[in-house]
């Protein structure tokens, strides 16, 4: 493998990131070990297998002519046809359109195309409402699960990265009033702005009202949902209250309470999973384990680690969990195992 397209090309590679098994799910895992430096390429091309892209339809072209064409095809027919007995005694209407010159021909020609143009388009409006309803009734939903990221591209052009072990839910096409998707999990967002059709995000007990802006959204921890507003302006709202955001500004939510706290925020730590860049700040024994379960889709399991206490900041970009676990056994002092999705940290 020396670029993209040669995993986009790999038939089992291909197969592995549409319909993965215990067997490639091995395969692969040894690959990446063995082959580190390709990491970078191979998470695109994975990308590029799983991105969601939708194919925006255009109205039919040509009207104007085909109308034109039944209107000629309709006086030839009606014109009658000159006999040599008929000769001088053509009907006035026909007499009246051969006196006309060519252009007022044009003229009367485009005239009738038009109003019969402005006659049938009621008619087509009504016949296509039955069908675009039941586009916009068509919900689609995609879920990732450990280890795994996706970027999601909208109907409208906005684009959603979709963080590890989440769900969303959204329409296959957006109708003539908001735009509305739901959230389970984690998501970063760059909305396409669209001053009639707000974009709305509907997650556990918050709506998240949009124009035009760039946030992300956590509800991973039970009862708890934070948004982190990093351009443009955005309004959540719950059963009892509102806020508005402005860059910058992370809201925290408290289900229970159903209580609003408006903080500022690091980027860096909070939009760095968008990125591929791992990053703990003063985080626990357990914090550090549950994200590197997430983080790598494996299972670790801790030995002798009672009464360790840890408040671990690091910055991993783009890499591998052993060399993540190499550099945190120097500072930390742990052996680790590695097999298949199995970890094992013995302190």
């Amino acid at each position: 493998m020396n670029n993209i397209e040669d995993f986009l090309t790999h038939q089992e590679f291909i197969r592995w990131v549409k319909q993965p098994d215990k067997e490639l799910e091995a395969y692969w895992d040894q690959w990446r070990q063995a082959n580190p430096e390709q990491l970078p390429a191979m998470r695109l091309a994975k990308e590029i297998l799983l991105r969601t892209e939708f194919v925006k339809s255009e109205p039919p072209v040509g009207l104007k002519e085909d109308v034109l064409q039944q209107v000629l095809k309709q006086r030839e027919k009606v014109t009658p046809i000159a006999s040599k007995s008929a000769v001088g005694q053509r009907p006035t209407w026909t007499k009246f359109w051969d006196g006309l010159g060519q252009m007022s021909r044009v003229a009367a020609i485009l005239v009738a195309g038009l109003g019969l143009a402005w006659f049938i388009a009621p008619i087509s409006q009504v016949s296509l409402e039955p069908e675009i309803s039941q586009i916009e009734e068509t919900y689609i939903q995609k879920s990732t699960r450990q280890g795994e990221k996706l970027l999601i591209t909208l109907a409208d052009g906005t684009k959603v990265w979709l963080n590890t072990s989440s769900e969303f839910d959204f329409p296959e096409k957006f109708g003539n009033g908001n735009r509305l998707v739901s959230l389970r999990g984690e998501a970063y967002f760059e909305v396409v702005q669209d001053s009639l059709r707000p974009f709305k995000v509907k997650t556990d007990g918050l709506l998240t009202t949009v124009l035009g802006t760039s946030f992300n959204i956590n509800t991973k921890e039970a009862g708890k949902t934070n948004i982190a507003l990093v351009s443009g302006k955005v309004e959540v709202s719950s059963s009892q209250s509102m806020v508005s955001l402005f860059p910058g500004e992370m809201l925290n939510f408290d289900n229970a309470t159903e209580s609003f706290d408006v903080n500022t925020f690091d980027a860096s730590l909070v939009l760095g999973w968008k990125d591929g860049v791992l990053r703990f700040h003063r985080a626990s024994l357990r914090e550090v384990k549950e994200e590197l379960e997430e983080w790598y889709g494996v299972e670790i399991t801790l030995k002798n680690a009672k009464g360790v206490n840890w408040q671990f900041s690091g910055e991993y970009p783009q890499q591998m969990l052993e060399e993540v676990l190499e550099s945190m056994s120097y500072i930390k002092e742990f052996d680790y195992k590695i097999k298949g999705k199995a970890v094992t940290l013995t302190f």
